[in-house]
């Protein structure tokens, strides 16, 4: 099985394929050429990165992004990419049935582009223990002891 989420989006040559990156080009306001020679994973992880929007308000009613999981053919390179995905997000494909594909991938950008756990909070010692010693760090360095 191919790892299209891994190859270069220039390499493959399906016109579904090539469609749907027209499209999330279109949906996020990017040249295609910028990500032509990028694989699909570095676009999607671009994507979460800079928060676009991903909506299906200027996106053509008969597109590859707005069909639905279950109705694409199975031996398609869309529905293979909607498959690495899904299973990139710990999730079986069949959880999409009913879908879009749009649906699919801005459920699956998390997975790409996580989101950093939250920095701790000192605790009121260990922030009176860093105080303490940044004066006494100023001090020695002023010449006073």
């Amino acid at each position: 099985m191919t790892n299209y989420v891994r190859t270069n989006i220039c390499e493959i040559a399906d016109p579904d394929f090539s469609s749907m990156i027209f499209e999330l080009c279109h949906c996020v306001n990017l040249d295609l050429a910028e990500v032509e020679d990028k694989p699909l994973d570095f676009f999607l992880m671009c994507i979460g990165r800079e928060k676009w929007v991903l909506t299906k308000q200027h996106l053509a009613t008969d597109g590859v992004l707005t069909r639905k999981v279950d109705k694409l053919a199975r031996d398609s390179v869309v529905d293979a990419v909607c498959r690495e995905m899904a299973k990139q997000n710990h999730t079986h494909i069949e959880s999409f049935d009913g879908k879009t594909v749009l649906t699919l991938i801005k459920k699956c950008l998390k997975a790409y582009c996580p989101t950093p756990p939250r920095p701790k909070k000192l605790t009121r010692r260990q922030s009176s223990y860093q105080l303490t010693t940044e004066l006494i760090k100023r001090r020695r360095s002023n010449g006073d002891l």
